[in-house]
């Protein structure tokens, strides 16, 4: 049942049923709308199962490779080089990590794009809706291989592979003949919010942006700003971009990258290397692909500091179809047709031959060497476990797909037609298949759907595709015949039948040959061989090798047999020369020829004969034995044996052994070579004979310094090697060839590795000795370090300094490298009328100084760059602006038509275009308009409005680098107006103007024009109402061309403003003066309280008197100077209020408020009195009025105490309040009764009453707690409640770019930034202002067109939301401006200080969010420095008192330290106003402390010229000058009375200082003591002096070390015994016992030898093994 809250969450599309029940039975069938859109899984896990079901461990080359056929298929249609290129970006440095693949292809509309979002959107679905104008798919004509790039196919593999490697992917292309750049975003994560969100998930957008333009760009991916910056000139790309890459799939891209890369050559062989493939045999004359020259080109970035790995896939060679097509010997080629429609396959068949011991079948370099390979080509694996044919869809791999054989190039069916052909050869065989589209395969082309059904139908022709060439099993026999070479059969001799074959028809024919090569070993008949593998072994001479079959002449057979004949045994010596018994031998003699004389044949294997050519004693037994039986008799007799006993020594010296020597060798550093004598079978032996040997060694030259023999060693000596050699890093091999002649073999060879030698000299690049260089260019040098050979070396220290006159040098480190690269700064010279200029630039190395310096010479030529600019005007031809003139042009006047020009440093005027007229900058306007500069024309120039400011001015051309300046001087222009200025604006009534009224003529601007004359005086009026003629006069000023007016007085008339006419010729001005009273002469009561006036005594008088200054006029005087004093009469009136005596206010008023309260001595001086008001000026009196009174006694004034009480009560010590009666008597005698009892105190001490007043020693009571409110002192500023940043604002379109605040509250405070001023309203007018007193021209103007503004003051504080300038609006580019924000109070008796935000302009908003950004950082830093220099301001001076920096800042109580209490406590007492002050050593320390403290700490600064270091002298004179200051020459004595002792007899011959008493007195220098002021409090209240420490405390401070000392010594005393201990357990471990045993004998063995070459070193080895034990 649908109820409301369940109708809300109702879709769209849904069905409802209007039922009338719930459970009611549908009467007749309905239909439901239902929606079964796919979820986002099917698109970003689509390839999970699809990749790593196909190739586990190699699945990440199978996505790479569908989205290389997307870009194979954009670049199809180039007409220029395709550039497909595959970026690993894992630099954390650069972002996240991610896969860029990047192609140059035609690129993707909006439209395209969103078809590729498409999941199985392929290129044959029929084109409607959104996608109608796309164009329909067009089958691409046919090629060779099916190499047509047609391989994006499905709309499907794409998606599934960005999304196997992570979980978001960015389309960025821009496509052909459009300008924009489309970007697309597709992220699980957005995916998922969606979802979650029930939003349309298969919906987003398309951003399109100028190519280039990266603001979009997060922080977390900057490697797209490289990316996008090389958009720049492209015509039309597509880069993908996936990130959120797998870890498992980044680990696997790093660690296998020759792996993946390796794979993805083989599946785009044929792509890469053309229809041939890629025949390393052909070399230079293979066939390249010229299109894909740069296809595929994989970057691989890892750290920051690691080099990129860089491949392009032509430079792989051991892919699989590299390693076929280069290891196969022929190839067949054939095509299948499969009927009509059924599409064409090219195959191609390689054979793969036999090489005499291996199979050349090549293998998977991904698969380990097999150790059990065989050899034997019987031994290989069968046919079924190998498939021949790798099949390639439209010149693509299909990996999964392999097909086994044909029927037609099976063994099985040509099992009769080729008997004869090895069954081997049928596993030699691979093959390719190519087919096009016409053959289908699986959406993520790993595997084909009907390709070998196809093939294997019985409707399909096979044909060949070479005319002439042979069918199958020919190709096959021919390629086993001529290519299989397991051994080859030579010296061909016959053909013949055997009779010793069982099998008849195996008897003939066999060819007889005369020797046989087998694995590079020539064999022969009559040769004495061993047998292997065989049972018996046998030994005999061959007699023939035999080989079945009809041969005429060499031939290669996988085997044959040989016959072996041992036919007697017979002993002939050498020479006829027999040996005897026991002889002694050379090692080498010939012994004899034996030959075995039983008729046999055996199969051939190889076999060696050893002969005796080790040294020793040997028995030769010689028997001849039946094979079959292996017994040394047959027929009952035994066979022939003979025994010889001889020794073998060793022979002359008939070669050589080169010894171990130096793995590395450097040019020209000499080296020995040792040589080992041997003989003929290489043994040891000595030279009988003098040899001198010889060297040689290609590419190098040889030398040697001496050769030495000693026993069996020769040695050559001091040898040298020079000649080219690889750079410092790779050494290269050399075959060192040393021949010693006359020797047998005389020559022997050596591989040494030969590094440039240390260095020699210095070679500069360019080799020119004189360089031309432009002036204002960097010159850059490339300098390498030679060795003697001229090889660059690298040797530490290497640095190579250029020094320039005039310039600083450069230097370069080329150590490392051997070279490196010197770049000068920038040679700028002052190249005078284009003439060149000469340099020297010398080259040395510090470091090596035998290393002769090298020179080079640079002539400066004049540059093209711009050196002069010339300004002229085109209405005056004759005016020229030079730089830095001073030019006269009338005041406030316009110079327009101004012009420039500019030429190089050659003198020749440089054509002006839009880049160099954008780099003119002139210094009076920010408005410049381009085109005018391009033609020349500079922005007019107003000339300033006052003659005395000269204005600055200035044009420049890039920085300023070039420029003119100028300076116009204003002159006046024609007199417009008489100035009159007056010394002063106000005037007393009656007193004549004081100092000179100046008149000029001056121009509109007020500018002096010096026309006036003195003869003009004569022509001057003046007038004025009330004013008295009789005292003017007129004076000629020479210094200023003015007159001058005196005697300007008025005598009558009203106060104010009087108008003053002046006027000569036809000038007239008008000017006023305010006049005021004059001198004071009266005093007026203007106000008083009513009469009669009775006043209680001691009470005011509510109503004041206000008493007013008047001129003899009777006009109120303002004059501040008079004193207005009240006085009484009689004198028996005390009047106590604020003020007897002050002067008048500002409007000539004396207030005298709460006037008068009488204190009465007696009741008969209540009474009348008078007040009399009078005046002062100048010691003048002034009379003034007085005011009659009645003082009359009040009620309720209390005036004295009246105590009551009990003695004898007192004395029996009984409660106080029993004892005392209090009565308090008022000022007329009565008691009152309305006082508060509490107000009442009793103090009680010990002693006689001094008086009323208790003694300072009564024990008070104690004080209760105060609470104090802090209020908010007189507003005195108006500030905002939290400081803003200092803006940055330019006049762009845009609002923030304009912004100068923002939310911004300003309060009324007080001194201390409190909220003050509640109860305030008003205005706070905006303005802006200079920072550089008004020297702009021009200011911003806000946003409502006015350089001012207005906002509301309510309660102390106004709010403004946003303060912004105007659009274009006007101002200096760069400029530093002032907001003030000025608060206007309805009170005028307050002045409030203004706000005042500093804020920078510019005219172009780029610069603008820089500067912004910069001053946001420098506010924030200032801040936190601020902070920061306040806390560490803390610190420092906590850390100065805690390390006792005494010399510079301490206070007094901290500088010493006093034994005795009772000296301390007194003298701390003496000085307690000083125990705070800080001492420091200089007087600029203490005025910074006292700043520091706004003056609250007192400081004393000791200016010394005294060294204070860290002695005891210098700390001793630094206390003595501390204390010197404040104790002066103060005396510390026992008691008073010695003190007094001591004055007495002192203060008769000199001045007796102040004296202290440990008994806490002080006798003053005056001889005044006693008294509370002269005694000290007690210690509890006194900061005092500290103590030292007490003597135990540094003696049991010495304990302690000595005891520390002690208890180290004995720890390491432990651990030494414990190691010791170790390593005894150590030496007599069975190890170490095991270890002696094996050296003594090594010992032994050594000895023996030692005896035998006669030379024992007994001494050096017991030495040797002492330290071995030692170590041990």
């Amino acid at each position: 049942v649908l109820d409301f809250d369940r109708f809300k969450e109702l879709q769209d599309g849904s069905t409802l049923y209007l039922l009338q029940d719930e459970h009611q039975v549908l009467p007749t069938a309905t239909v439901e709308n239902i929606s079964f859109t796919p979820h986002y899984d099917t698109l970003i896990k689509g390839g999970t199962y699809e990749y790593y079901a196909s190739e586990n461990k190699e699945s990440l080359a199978y996505p790479l490779a569908e989205l290389i056929d997307n870009s194979l298929s954009a670049t199809a249609k180039n007409t220029g080089t395709r550039i497909i290129e595959i970026r690993m970006q894992f630099d954390e440095s650069l972002g996240k990590p991610a896969v860029i693949v990047l192609d140059n292809g035609r690129g993707m509309t909006t439209k395209q794009l969103n078809k590729w979002a498409v999941y199985r959107h392929s290129k044959f679905t029929k084109e409607t809706g959104s996608f109608a104008r796309e164009e329909d798919y067009v089958r691409p004509d046919p090629v060779p291989r099916s190499l047509n790039s047609d391989i994006s196919y499905f709309g499907v593999g794409g998606k599934q592979a960005v999304f196997h490697f992570g979980n978001v992917v960015r389309m960025i292309s821009k496509p052909v003949g459009l300008p924009d750049v489309h970007e697309l975003v597709l992220s699980e994560e957005e995916f998922e919010r969606k979802e979650k969100n029930k939003e349309d998930i298969y919906s987003t957008t398309i951003l399109n942006r100028k190519p280039g333009d990266f603001s979009h760009v997060s922080e977390d991916e900057r490697f797209l700003r490289t990316i996008i910056d090389e958009e720049h000139g492209k015509e039309s790309f597509t880069a993908v971009v996936i990130t959120g890459l797998k870890e498992k799939h980044i680990s696997f891209l790093k660690q296998n990258f020759d792996a993946w890369t390796r794979h993805l050559a083989h599946i785009y062989h044929y792509y890469i290397h053309g229809v041939n493939g890629n025949d390393l045999k052909q070399g230079s004359k293979k066939t390249i692909n010229v299109d894909f020259y740069k296809i595929l080109y994989i970057t691989l970035r890892e750290k920051p500091n690691k080099c990129p790995r860089v491949l392009n896939l032509r430079e792989v060679d051991d892919d699989m179809q590299t390693l076929y097509i280069n290891s196969a010997a022929d190839t067949f080629e054939f095509k299948a047709s499969s009927g009509p429609g059924g599409g064409t396959v090219e195959g191609v068949l390689r054979y793969h031959p036999f090489l005499y011991d291996r199979e050349t079948y090549p293998k998977y370099p991904e698969d380990p060497e097999d150790p059990k390979d065989p050899k034997d080509p019987k031994d290989t694996c069968s046919a079924n476990e190998r498939k021949i044919f790798e099949c390639f869809w439209n010149g693509r791999l299909i990996p999964g797909t392999k097909v086994a054989e044909f029927d037609w190039c099976s063994r099985k069916h040509n099992s009769r037609t080729a008997a004869d052909i090895p069954p081997e050869c049928y596993r030699r065989l691979s093959g390719v298949l190519f087919t096009d589209d016409n053959f289908q395969v699986t959406t993520n082309k790993m595997t084909f759907m009907d390709l070998e059904l196809k093939l294997k139908n019985n409707q399909t022709i096979f044909s060949l595709v070479l005319n002439g060439q042979k069918e199958f099993t020919q190709w096959l026999r021919n390629c086993n015949e001529k290519f299989d070479k397991q051994i080859k059969f030579m010296g061909f001799k016959e053909i013949k039948t055997r009779t010793d074959v069982s099998t008849k028809k195996l008897q003939h024919p066999w060819a007889v040959f005369s020797a046989i090569e087998w694995g590079g070993r020539t064999y022969k008949t009559g040769q004495l061989v061993k047998t292997h593998n065989t049972n018996p072994i046998l030994y005999g001479k061959v007699v023939q090798f035999l080989l079945y079959g009809n041969f005429d002449g060499d031939v290669y057979a996988t085997g044959g047999q040989v016959e072996v004949l041992p036919d007697k045994l017979n002993v002939e010596w050498p020479n006829g020369n027999p040996l005897q018994n026991n002889a002694i031998l050379s090692a080498g003699t010939t012994l004899g020829k034996i030959l075995q004389c039983l008729h046999t044949t055996i199969i051939f294997e190889p076999l060696l004969t050893e002969n005796l050519t080790e040294l020793g004693k040997y028995t030769l037994n010689l028997n001849t034995v039946v094979h079959e039986t292996n017994t040394v008799s047959f027929g009952g007799r035994a066979l022939p044996a003979f025994t010889l006993k001889f020794t073998i020594k060793e022979g002359d010296a008939a070669s050589f052994d080169i010894s171990a020597m130096s793995p590395t060798l450097r040019v020209g550093v000499p080296f020995d070579i040792p040589l080992q004598i041997k003989d003929g079978y290489g043994h040891s032996t000595t030279l009988t004979s003098k040899l001198t040997p010889e060297l040689k060694c290609c590419a190098l030259d040889l030398s040697y310094g001496t050769f030495s023999s000693s026993g069996t060693t020769f040695t050559i000596k001091n040898v040298k090697a020079r000649g080219k050699v690889l750079n410092y890093q790779q050494s290269k091999s050399y075959d060192l060839e040393v021949t010693l002649p006359g020797l047998k073999q005389h020559t022997k060879s050596i591989k040494i590795s030969l590094l440039p030698g240390i260095p020699n000299s210095l070679h500069v690049k360019p080799e020119e000795t004189s360089i031309d260089v432009e002036n204002g260019d960097q010159v850059t040098f490339h300098v390498e370090v030679h060795d003697e050979a001229g090889n660059i070396t690298a040797n530490p220290k290497q640095i190579v300094r250029c020094e320039v006159k005039g310039f600083p040098p450069v230097v370069t480190d080329c150590s490392s490298t051997g070279a490196g690269q010197l770049v000068t700064k920038p040679i700028n010279l002052k190249i005078m009328k284009g003439e060149q200029q000469e340099l020297k630039a010398q080259f040395v190395m510090p470091s090596y100084k035998n290393i002769p310096l090298v020179m080079k010479e640079l002539r400066v030529l004049p540059s093209t760059r711009v050196s002069v600019m010339e300004l002229y005007s085109q209405d005056n031809e004759n005016l020229v602006l030079r730089n830095s003139e001073k030019i006269e042009w009338i005041a406030g006047g316009l110079l327009d038509n101004l012009f420039y020009k500019l030429y190089d440093e050659a003198g020749r005027e440089v054509l002006l275009t839009a880049e160099i007229a954008s780099m003119i900058k002139v210094n009076w306007t920010g408005d410049v308009f381009l085109e005018d500069l391009v033609q020349g024309k500079l922005p007019d120039l107003q000339v300033p409005k006052r003659v005395g400011e000269q204005r600055f001015y200035q044009v420049s051309y890039q920085d300023q680098s070039v420029s003119v300046s100028f300076t116009i001087v204003p002159r006046p222009d024609e007199p417009e107006r008489l100035k009159v200025a007056l010394p002063q604006t106000t005037v007393k009534l009656g007193e004549i103007l004081s100092g000179n009224i100046s008149l000029e003529l001056v121009d509109q601007f007020d500018n002096l024009t010096k026309t006036l004359t003195p003869t003009c005086l004569n022509h001057i009026k003046v007038e004025a109402e009330g004013l008295d003629k009789s005292a003017i006069t007129f004076k000629w000023q020479d210094s200023s061309c003015a007159a001058m007016v005196t005697g300007i007085r008025f005598q009558s008339g009203s106060l104010g403003p009087r108008e003053l006419s002046v006027s000569y010729s036809d000038f007239v001005e008008r000017v006023s003066i305010k006049v005021t009273a004059g001198l004071p002469a009266q005093l007026k009561l203007i106000s008083e309280p009513e009469q009669p006036l009775q006043v209680l005594n001691d009470h005011g008088i509510s109503k004041p008197f206000v008493v007013q200054l008047c001129d003899e006029w009777g006009n109120p005087s303002p004059d501040q100077r008079v004193v207005v004093d009240l006085k009484t009469s009689p004198p028996g009136l005390t009047v106590k209020t604020n003020v007897i005596s002050q002067p008048v206010n500002a409007e000539g008023k004396a207030f005298f408020i709460s006037l008068v309260e009488v204190l009465i001595a007696c009741s008969s001086s209540r009474g009348c009195y008078q007040l009399q008001f009078k005046g002062s000026f100048n010691k003048k009196p002034i009379p003034g009025p007085s005011v009659s009174l009645t003082v009359l006694p009040d009620p309720k004034k209390p005036v004295s105490l009246s105590v009551e009480y009990d003695t004898t009560k007192l004395r029996e010590g009984l409660c106080f309040s029993s004892v005392f009666s209090v009565t308090v008597v008022s000022d007329e005698g009565s008691p009152i009764t309305t006082f508060n009892p509490a107000a009442v105190s009793m103090f009680i001490w010990d002693g006689v009453s001094s008086g009323k007043k208790p003694p300072e020693r009564v024990m008070l009571l104690p004080i209760s707690k105060i609470r104090i409110d802090v209020v908010a002192n007189q507003p005195v500023k108006l500030g905002p409640v939290s400081d803003p940043p200092n803006p940055v604002v330019s006049y762009s379109e845009d609002i923030a770019s304009r912004t100068l605040v923002k939310n911004m509250t300003l309060r009324i405070m007080d001194l201390y930034g409190n909220p003050a001023g509640q109860d305030l309203g008003g205005k706070v007018i905006i303005t802006i202002k200079s920072s550089d007193g008004e020297r702009n021209k021009s200011f911003p103007l806000f946003e409502r067109g006015g350089r001012s503004l207005a906002i509301n003051l309510v309660e102390g504080k106004a709010h403004i939301p946003r303060l912004a300038i105007r659009e274009n609006s006007p101002g200096d580019n760069s400029s530093t401006y002032i907001l003030v924000f000025k608060p206007e109070v309805s009170v005028h008796l307050i002045t409030l200080t203004a706000f005042e935000l500093p804020f920078l302009f510019y005219n172009d908003s780029q610069n603008q969010q820089k500067m912004s950004e910069l001053t946001r950082k420098k506010d924030e830093l200032s801040s936190a420095i601020e902070k920061y220099n306040e806390t560490l301001r803390t610190y420092k001076e906590l850390l100065d008192l805690l390390t006792g920096k005494m010399y510079c800042v301490l206070f007094v109580g901290h500088l010493a330290l006093v034994q005795d209490d009772a000296a301390a406590w007194v003298i701390s007492w003496h000085i307690r106003g000083d125990m705070d002050c800080v001492i420091t050593k200089t007087t600029k320390t203490a005025r910074r402390i006292s700043h520091d403290t706004q003056g609250r700490q007192q400081v004393m600064a000791l200016d010394s010229r005294l060294a204070i270091s860290g002695c005891f002298l210098a700390r001793a004179i630094f206390f003595f000058l501390v204390f010197k200051n404040i104790l002066g020459d103060t005396i510390l004595i026992d008691d008073l009375d010695s003190a007094n002792n001591y004055r007495r007899v002192v203060q008769n011959r000199i001045q007796c200082p102040t004296i202290l008493t440990r008994q806490g007195d002080r006798v003053s220098s005056r001889g005044k003591f006693g008294g509370a002021q002269n005694r000290a409090p007690p210690m509890t209240t006194l900061h005092m002096f500290g103590a030292p420490l007490p003597q135990q405390y540094h003696s049991l401070k010495e304990q302690i070390d000595l005891l520390s000392q002690y208890c180290s010594a004995v720890s390491k005393r432990e651990e030494t015994e414990r190691a010791r201990d170790d390593h005894v357990k150590k030496i007599t471990s069975p190890d170490v016992r095991q270890m002696e045993k094996d050296l003594d004998d090594k010992k032994r063995q050594l000895t023996e030898i030692e005896k035998e070459l006669g030379m024992l070193f007994e001494t050096v080895v017991d030495d040797f093994i002492l330290i071995l034990l030692n170590f041990n």
